[in-house]
């Protein structure tokens, strides 16, 4: 069973993933997301950071159908993505779906490349995500639990990932 909550939280990924806001996720709304993330944080297209993000977001949404049986050609609507997702927390292979675009995601925050995502980095990304300014300091103040106001990059991701 689905918390409400949960169910908000995931419906609010939905709305994020749904880049063309058709009410259906395909593969190209993840490419799309992808895109708009770099640009948002100046990092070149072709870059390695832009190809693991590309790559992890792909990843996503492969392993998202998967769960719902769904092609990978095809789509997904909200309650197959709640399904999915829904499987994966409940499975244990939730890092494998959503791990790859983490780690990716969470590099590119790190525009320097030191390993530390400092306050403004964070919520240069976030807001590139589709959050305001009020809920990006809200998830960084949750995120950096020894309130130094940065983040390890290691950190991040494993917080994330629970």
């Amino acid at each position: 069973m689905i918390t409400d909550a949960l169910r908000a939280e995931y419906e609010h990924r939905f709305s994020m993933y749904d880049t063309d806001g058709d009410g259906y996720l395909t593969v190209q709304d993840f490419t799309e997301r992808a895109r708009r993330l770099t640009e948002a944080v100046g990092e070149p297209a072709e870059s390695a950071k832009a190809q693991a993000l590309h790559a992890g977001m792909r990843n996503t949404f492969e392993q998202l159908a998967a769960l719902t049986n769904v092609d990978v050609e095809g789509r997904l609507d909200l309650d197959r993505f709640i399904e999915a997702f829904a499987r994966a927390a409940g499975s244990g292979v939730i890092g494998k779906v959503v791990g790859p675009s983490v780690a990716a995601t969470v590099a590119l925050a790190d525009a320097d490349g030191d390993g530390v995502v400092s306050r403004e980095e964070f919520t240069a990304l976030q807001r590139a995500t589709g959050f305001s300014d009020a809920q990006a300091e809200e998830a960084f103040a949750a995120l950096d639990r020894d309130g130094d106001g940065r983040l390890m990059v290691a950190e991040w991701q494993g917080l994330v990932s629970e």
